[in-house]
């Protein structure tokens, strides 16, 4: 988690979010939901001394020393929300896919609700499907059949992880204004001429290698009936696809963000 978090900032040139908030318009009061290891939220409390953060999550694993105006809390977000309506400025997500069966009723039209009139939403989110421009990715290629599995999986699980383009869509239909999409691409590996994006894809190779049991296991076994030995042998030849240089594959990343309107 720490080290998706420094490759998504290194995307986005360093800047935690795309919503229009500065250190002359800091946020009031700022909801990161699903936390994860908090590094998100310790940022943003370094970054905005005024305001007020919280992280929540199902795992308690964040840092126990953090800035004076941050708080965690151990909470699941698809249930109901135990804050007030109209109680925040910023509503932020990252990296969430295959934690909601609706994002869109589950996080989105919550935050709409929790949110103060002229506040913002913001959701960063990778989906598992490789795309290529150059037509160097066959039908065949590794990490393109495991997603597909793993979509096959996620539906029977009842879990979205192929969330990404339909934000912007969401978003306009829970009532938000102003939306806007970004997209950026990271590499599956160290593929590109340019350095700076060979770096960034050599670090999320090794993530998603290093990941890559963690996200097969659960959805593969309870879902599609492997025995877990039969995953981790067809693993090996996933990880051998990501490898291959020749293949210039990416991921994109969405950061799509609006406005809650002014009453």
């Amino acid at each position: 988690m720490d080290e998706q978090y420094e490759i998504i900032k290194m995307v986005m040139d360093g800047r935690l979010h795309l919503s229009p908030f500065t250190r002359d318009h800091q946020p009031g009061k700022v909801l990161d939901i699903a936390t994860g290891t908090g590094l998100w939220a310790i940022e943003m409390g370094d970054e905005y001394p005024e305001s007020e953060i919280i992280g929540t999550d199902l795992s308690p694993i964040q840092p126990p020393f953090v800035p004076p105006n941050v708080r965690f809390f151990v909470e699941d977000s698809t249930e109901d929300w135990d804050y007030p309506k109209a109680d925040f400025d910023f509503i932020h997500t990252r990296v969430t896919i295959g934690c909601w069966s609706d994002m869109k009723r589950e996080i989105i039209q919550r935050a709409y609700d929790h949110l103060q009139p002229g506040g913002w939403v913001e959701c960063q989110e990778v989906p598992g499907m490789p795309h290529c421009d150059d037509g160097t990715m066959p039908d065949d290629y590794g990490w393109l059949q495991w997603t597909k599995e793993l979509y096959a999986s996620s539906r029977l699980a009842n879990r979205q992880v192929d969330c990404g383009e339909q934000l912007k869509e969401w978003m306009r239909e829970c009532g938000f204004v102003d939306v806007h999409e970004a997209v950026f691409k990271i590499p599956l590996n160290g593929w590109p001429k340019d350095s700076r994006l060979k770096h960034v894809g050599m670090l999320w190779q090794r993530n998603l290698l290093d990941g890559l049991s963690g996200f097969s296991l659960q959805f593969f076994s309870k879902y599609l009936n492997k025995t877990q030995e039969e995953i981790e042998v067809s693993l090996v030849e996933i990880r051998k696809s990501l490898f291959d240089r020749k293949i210039h594959a990416y991921h994109k990343l969405y950061v799509v963000f609006g406005r809650k309107p002014e009453e």
